[in-house]
């Protein structure tokens, strides 16, 4: 079946989105007419498609000049969206270099009222950069673009709150200025603020706020009716002028796959979903966060993987990376080493990053393509995504036809074997392992804080009954696979919404958010509390928060625990 896989139509398909709908922002009339296209497109297949409409919390960026008042000199810039728009006259502020813009970036720095000087990377990402800038204080942020000598800036936002805000976060949006520079400009600047100079910059920096409606495709590939479980397969639709690899590669193997996938539906037993999401660039992932709030029921009881299909076919790409849920990770990687044998391989545990606004609800996923090696993004300052990403620059000139050829294959043989696949490939050995031990070094370290016992207990009783439940699954009648798959879902379910997470299952933690990073996000706090006098209000309203924490995993794997009784019982 991968052997049908057509460079050409790919390539047809890249072309007129590039020709027709080259600035595809979420709300405009290029992305309603791509959202047409890709609706005919999926009609085509004998989908059952409708191109939903809602609104989302959106912004334009408009208008930016940047003046450097010592020495003089203007330099190119581009706001960024979500901003505190600036008066029409321009601001003048002192500008602050803060590296990375991480937390430690700012140790002894006082930001109050200033613009920050940030480095691109994903380390953190830029919403997180201004996240934190805006809680240290500053008033305006400059990102410097990543790569090297080239003169292009990279369209950034700023939003802060994943998917469209409530009044209980719509506080969390940071209320700052922001503009993108060349790197080379970046650069200068960065230089006189590390002689001591007093730098001052005059910025003029336009963009609105407000809620505008969007399209987002929607299809479902009906397979053989013999199960009601389902995959969902999307690319993010919106992107930014010209947006060849970021992201109408992604949308062309996205398409592909629904052609090839479509004439094979009789073999599939499993559904699939086909979503373009928008509002993935400036709204910061509204159209996924939508979709996860508007299905969330069908999406619980029946959705067994998330692929997230984005980036594919760049240039100069030259090892195949794999990040997936770990329970999906063995799976996401025995598929490639069969398709493409000949090609290094570097996985990793998924984190929330994209689209993936399904950490929350617990859905396996898996987003893989064509990466740089770790050479190359170093040479470009961690340019994972090429120097040209989200620039004018990001052209057709930016895909290589055969690494799409070869993202495409290796995607389309993954989502087959699961369509088709008896038995859920899910395998927790590693991850409870892992929870364990992180569990083990949380305890070793902060034990005189908390008592670890009762949670380190529930997590080796739950190791081992998924193990011994994981070792009865060869065999299984259909009934009793559709019990196992059941079970698996459910485990994934609970163990992804405590180890992924520090949003509750129903809500978004931002994008890039610092206790992420952590191995167990919910006890990110401790290092905090341990600063603290443990007769302070702080320690008190801290420590309160971590034992809750403590508790809604215990939670989770009590409910683990209590079904796998069941389960062991039906399948024996």
């Amino acid at each position: 079946m991968i052997e049908e896989v057509s460079r050409n139509e790919m390539l047809s398909t890249i072309h007129y989105m590039t020709e027709h709908f080259p600035y595809r922002l979420a709300g405009s009339p290029c992305e309603a007419a791509a959202s047409r296209y890709v609706t005919e497109r999926l009609k085509q297949y004998g989908l059952e498609v409708e191109n939903k409409e809602f609104y989302t919390y959106n912004s334009d960026p408009m208008y930016s000049k940047v003046t450097v008042l010592e020495p003089e000199m203007e330099i190119d810039s581009l706001p960024c969206a979500h901003i505190r728009a600036t008066k029409p006259e321009g601001e003048i502020f002192e500008l602050i270099y803060v590296g990375n813009g991480d937390y430690a970036a700012y140790k002894d720095i006082d930001v109050t009222g200033k613009m920050v000087l940030v480095e691109v990377s994903y380390a953190p990402p830029v919403p997180e950069k201004a996240r934190i800038a805006y809680e240290m204080g500053a008033a305006g942020i400059m990102c410097m673009n990543w790569g090297n000598d080239e003169e292009v800036i990279c369209r950034r936002g700023l939003k802060g709150v994943w998917g469209n805000p409530t009044e209980a976060n719509f506080h969390c949006i940071p209320e700052i200025v922001g503009v993108g520079v060349t790197r080379g400009a970046g650069l200068k600047l960065k230089q006189l603020c590390l002689e001591g100079r007093k730098v001052e910059v005059k910025v003029t920096a336009i963009a609105d706020r407000t809620w505008s409606i969007v399209h987002q495709p929607t299809a479902i590939l009906h397979g053989n009716g013999s199960s009601d479980e389902f995959l969902l397969v999307c690319s993010h639709l919106d992107a930014w002028k010209p947006g060849v690899t970021c992201n109408a590669t992604g949308n062309a193997t996205t398409l592909e796959i629904c052609r090839i996938l479509s004439k094979h539906r009789q073999e599939l037993d499993r559904d699939v979903y086909f979503v373009f999401w928008d509002g993935h660039e400036v709204a910061e992932a509204a159209g996924s966060t939508w979709f996860v709030d508007n299905n969330w029921d069908n999406l619980n009881k029946h959705c067994v993987c998330y692929m997230h299909i984005d980036s594919t076919g760049v240039k100069e790409t030259e090892l195949y990376e794999i990040k997936a849920s770990e329970e999906l990770l063995g799976f996401a990687k025995k598929n490639i080493n069969d398709v493409l044998p000949e090609l290094e391989l570097r996985a990793m545990a998924l984190k929330k990053i994209g689209d993936q606004s399904f950490m929350g609800i617990g859905v396996s996923s898996i987003t893989q393509r064509k990466s740089f090696t770790k050479e190359y993004m170093e040479h470009a300052h961690g340019a994972t995504l090429g120097w040209w990403n989200h620039t004018i620059e990001d052209g057709e000139d930016k895909c290589d036809p055969v690494a799409l050829e070869e993202d495409t294959r290796a995607t389309l043989k993954v989502l087959y074997d699961l369509a088709t696949a008896k038995l859920l490939p899910y395998d927790f050995s590693d991850k409870i392992s892992v929870f364990r031990a992180n569990v083990q070094k949380v305890a070793d370290k902060f034990g005189d804080h908390m008592d670890f016992t009762d949670l380190q207990d529930n997590l080796k009783t739950v190791e081992h009954q998924v193990n011994e439940i994981q070792a009865m699954k060869e065999g299984l009648s259909n009934e009793q696979a559709k019990l196992y798959n059941e079970f698996v879902k459910m485990v994934a379910r609970q163990i992804t919404n405590v180890t992924m997470t520090c949003a509750d299952k129903y809500s978004q933690d931002s994008y890039g958010y610092t206790s992420l990073s952590y191995p167990i996000p919910l006890f990110a706090d401790f290092d905090r509390l341990v600063k603290l006098d443990p007769a302070s209000l702080e320690y008190g309203l801290i420590k309160t928060q971590l034992v809750k924490n403590k508790n809604r995993i215990n939670d989770a794997l009590y409910i683990i625990s209590q079904f796998a009784e069941v389960v062991r019982k039906l399948l024996t």
